[in-house]
């Protein structure tokens, strides 16, 4: 199981080659769940499967137009079909992608760009060219797509490699528990302390003194006690680190991550760019189940609403220039150790009693 686990964490082993041997071992333990998930994973989903949301992407659509001639006159032009989303009920943004992984894989292998078109049904292109046409009437659509960035398809292989991660890890734990012997636990309970916090602070790379700063950010946590990463220090461990690789392992593998919210951060995940476009993907996805793991903090250096992604716009963010000058970072701390601030006196088992107030008798 250990064996297999590293070779799912290494990025170069083609995932629908790892799904294969996935199959066989979650077979051979009698997981039928997560071989009816490999399965379809492998084979592709069938059009009346509730596809995972991971599969699930909202893009722009674009046209290709043509003049009453049929001359092309613009390309990929951009084209917001909102009004006839909302008349029929179906958001038209929204890509379902129900292939298995292994086309997937050929088409990212494939794709030079940094952005993918995907075409549009023949018999939605005539509902759409119907409606262009009326309100443009000199012009016809000669082709739409959906043009979406390589990460959102990137992001559903590592997706699926990350539930294969988490699956295996799981009925790792559940085959080492039967083989746990009773007389193995240590008698004396005061020997087992207090377990160090693993923390990953993750962030979007920008100048020389920004990137320092992180450095420095992440040593103060070392220094306070807790089990500090980043990508910096993965790197400088392994010779060849392979960074989609490291986030997930990031992730997967820290009691608590720290996202460092700036400016570039929201602009790259609000627009879904590089590393942190699909690692803010990953987080979104995460946050649907472990709301407390996440920590999202900024420096202090802009307004809240100015480095908060859309995605977490509800959601705390901890500015820790005024956590350090108020409160020497008990804020931090409190929330990376899960322990309260303001401790409440127990409720009391006397409830007091109203006054009441006496009505006086009926007198004219």
């Amino acid at each position: 199981m250990n064996d297999f686990l590293k070779k799912l964490y290494d990025a170069e082993t083609p995932l629908s080659l790892l799904l294969l041997e996935a199959r066989e071992i979650a077979e051979k333990n009698d997981e039928k769940e997560l071989v009816s998930y490999i399965d379809s994973e492998i084979n592709g989903y069938k059009a009346e499967d509730n596809l995972p949301d991971y599969r699930v992407s909202k893009e722009e659509i674009v046209c290709d137009i043509k003049d009453v001639y049929g001359n092309i006159v613009e390309k990929e032009y951009p084209v917001d079909f909102k009004l006839l989303s909302d008349k029929i009920g179906f958001d038209l943004n929204d890509i379902n992608f129900y292939d298995g992984i292994s086309i997937i894989e050929t088409s990212l292998k494939n794709l030079a760009k940094t952005t993918a078109l995907r075409p549009i049904h023949r018999e939605l292109i005539t509902m759409l060219n119907e409606v262009f046409h009326s309100n443009n009437p000199n012009y016809h659509l000669q082709a739409a797509y959906h043009r979406l960035p390589k990460s959102t398809i990137e992001y559903i292989v590592i997706k699926v490699r990350q539930n294969l991660i988490q699956a295996f890890q799981k009925m790792n734990k559940k085959i080492a528990d039967k083989d746990f012997v009773v007389s193995d636990v240590p008698k004396n309970k005061h020997t087992i302390t207090n377990l160090t916090k693993k923390i990953f602070v993750t962030y979007a790379w920008e100048g020389d003194d920004f990137n320092s700063l992180i450095v420095s950010f992440v040593n103060f946590l070392r220094e306070k006690g807790f089990d500090t990463s980043m990508d910096r220090k993965r790197s400088q461990e392994e010779t060849a680190i392979d960074f989609n690789q490291m986030i997930i392992e990031g992730i997967n593998n820290s009691d608590k991550v720290i996202v460092v919210l700036t400016e570039e951060y929201k602009k790259r995940a609000e627009n879904f760019i590089g590393g942190v476009g699909m690692e803010f993907k990953i987080i979104l996805e995460d946050l649907k189940k472990k709301k407390n793991k996440y920590i999202f903090v900024s420096f202090g250096k802009a307004k809240r609403e100015n480095v908060t992604p859309i995605g977490i716009a509800g959601t705390d963010i901890l500015d820790l220039k005024e956590d350090q000058d108020k409160h020497d970072f008990n804020n931090l701390f409190s929330k990376i150790k899960k322990e309260i601030i303001i401790e409440f006196s127990e409720v009391s088992k006397n409830v007091v009693e109203v006054k009441k107030e006496p009505i006086k008798p009926f007198k004219l």
